[in-house]
């Protein structure tokens, strides 16, 4: 019989076996051992053993889910009204027994009492504390659409489709660099600084990220000095043994008001990506809201093309809801 219980100690290893036996798809890392699983989950700061639900059969863990909160708009702290559902997961044999939406009956408890007025199921980006490195690629900002029915599911349980978050790749041994004049003319002006001196961190940010191999990127003017844009790599070699190639992520790419419109976000992806070529780097991913038009342009201008969406879904609790 399945019952369910929180989180102990003792289980990352019936963690780790359910996470390798659930044919998560290829946005789910394969071939990491428990350590890398406690550090992209317990190892979390806000890390509440209340909120990571298990369904066992004897001493078999045969699902997960688990709910926590997302951050405040600066970042400094966590904001108990947004209540989250980072990561879901039921073993193929065990589905259509009701057993995920049990789980999230829990969940919504769970998050209900601790103060959360709405919930999103996948977080969304910058929502999800947990799972980085591991699942999503970049970041795990929704479920992953090719591996399951996730809109038949949440729909059942009570959601609505939320923002979808488009994932793009840019294969660095096919093709060739684009040819614009604005590279041409941005080459001439800018420098490129890449530094493994990230500035400009939040708390939520570090505590997300800190156990990620990251690098910044700074675009300099080389008459002012004064830098026109920025953005991060983050590593990606956990996926290595799933995706057989070496891979990073390129994320938070930003140009100051004053300096857009000059190509500077175009000229930093490009110039990227062919220093990271001769790093003997195979694959650059980005992740790009469904619903940002102009990033989508630029990923697209610059040769990235789309793979998969991260889907989110959303629902609001009330008085009504079983607390």
């Amino acid at each position: 019989m399945v019952e369910f219980r929180t989180f102990h100690n003792t289980d990352p290893p019936r963690l780790l076996k359910l996470w390798h036996m659930s044919n998560l798809g290829p946005r789910a890392a394969e071939g990491f051992p428990c350590d890398v699983l406690e550090l992209a989950v317990c190892s979390r700061p806000y890390f509440d053993r209340k909120g990571l639900i298990l369904a066992t059969d004897a001493d078999m863990v045969v699902g997960m889910i688990h709910a926590g909160f997302s951050a405040t708009p600066d970042e400094s702290l966590l904001d108990f009204s947004k209540g989250v559902i980072s990561f879901l997961v039921v073993l193929p044999e065990y589905r259509r027994r009701n057993i995920g939406q049990q789980l999230v009956q829990q969940a919504e408890n769970y998050l209900q009492h601790y103060g959360a007025k709405k919930i999103t199921a996948g977080a969304g980006p910058n929502g999800n504390g947990f799972y980085h490195a591991i699942y999503g690629g970049v970041e795990p900002a929704g479920f992953s659409a090719e591996s399951a029915a996730w809109d038949e599911f949440f729909s059942s349980c009570g959601y609505e489709t939320g923002p979808t978050t488009n994932v793009l790749h840019r294969d660095l041994d096919s093709g060739r660099d684009p040819i614009d004049a604005r590279l041409i003319r941005n080459r001439r002006r800018l420098n490129m600084l890449i530094t493994d001196r990230v500035s400009n961190q939040s708390w939520w940010w570090c505590a997300r990220h800190s156990h990620q191999d990251t690098l910044q990127i700074n675009l300099i003017d080389r008459s002012s000095s004064k830098t026109v844009a920025t953005a991060r790599i983050v590593g990606l070699d956990i996926y290595i043994s799933k995706w057989g190639l070496r891979a990073v992520g390129i994320r938070d790419v930003m140009v100051s008001e004053k300096e857009r419109r000059q190509g500077y976000a175009f000229s930093l992806l490009v110039e990227t990506c062919r220093q990271l070529r001769e790093q003997s780097i195979r694959l650059v991913e980005v992740q790009v809201e469904e619903s940002n038009n102009a990033a989508l342009d630029l990923v697209t201008a610059a040769r990235f093309k789309p793979v998969v969406q991260l889907k989110t879904f959303c629902r609001r609790l009330d008085a009504a809801t079983t607390g």
